[in-house]
This record gives structure tokens, C-alpha cells and sequence, in this order.
């Protein structure tokens, strides 16, 4: 009877501590990826047309920046971040907004909308 006691009691004590294992330890050096948002307005333009075009230019001189040069132009928080990581994702598009400036002339700005893709020390563990 007394070894069914110590069983018992060895495995509640055993059962009870299992998720204090099932945690993952900590490591200082922990990466997650960030996939943000981003949009880019280009300077206005006369017609809608116009208006596009410069956004798609932009949007195409955005595709071949390196990772230090979109972390500098899109304006990524450089301390907590894998510099070299930063890079877009696939899909970016071009939107246009009317607008009228003070002399009352209608313009069209190009807005480039973009997902940027990097990595950032988890300091929460």
C-alpha cells in the first residue's frame, strides 16, 4: 500500500512539472520575420496617366534597391533589425488619388503600396 502511495505521488509530481520542460529555452539571438506595409507617394502629375506611370517607375527603382537602401528610404528602424535581411515582397501595386492643390487645378498622386519583408531581434523571450 505504502509503494502505491509513492508511485502515486511520483507521478503527479512527474505529470505536474512536464510543461515546465515543454517551454523553450531562451537564446539571445532569437530572429522573427516582420512583413510590413509601406506606401509611397510620387510626386503629383497632370493626368492619371502620368500619374501611374511614375508610380510604376517608382515602384520598379524600389525592386532594385538593395537591403541598406530600402532600410534607409522606407525609413526601417535600423537597431533591432537583421539589416541585410530587408527585401519586398512579391506582389506591389500603384494606386492614384485626385486631389486639388491651393490653385484650385486638379492633380493626380501616384501612391506605390508595398509589403517589406524583414527580420527583428524577439527580445520578448
Amino acid at each position: 500500500m505504502n509503494t502505491i502511495k509513492i508511485a502515486l505521488i511520483a507521478s503527479i509530481i512527474s505529470l505536474a512539472s512536464v510543461p515546465v520542460f515543454a517551454q523553450p529555452s531562451y537564446n539571445g539571438g532569437n530572429y522573427i520575420s516582420r512583413v510590413d506595409s509601406k506606401t509611397v507617394p510620387v510626386a503629383p502629375a497632370t493626368t492619371s496617366d502620368e500619374a501611374y506611370q511614375l508610380g510604376l517607375s517608382e515602384l520598379q527603382r524600389l525592386k532594385t534597391m538593395s537591403a541598406q537602401e530600402l532600410n534607409n528610404g522606407l525609413r526601417i528602424l535600423m537597431f533591432n533589425t537583421y539589416s541585410k535581411s530587408t527585401h519586398l515582397e512579391d506582389a506591389g501595386f500603384v494606386t492614384v488619388q485626385e486631389q486639388m492643390n491651393e490653385n484650385g487645378e486638379l492633380e493626380y498622386v501616384g501612391k506605390v503600396n508595398i509589403k517589406v519583408h524583414y527580420t527583428e531581434r524577439d527580445s520578448n523571450r
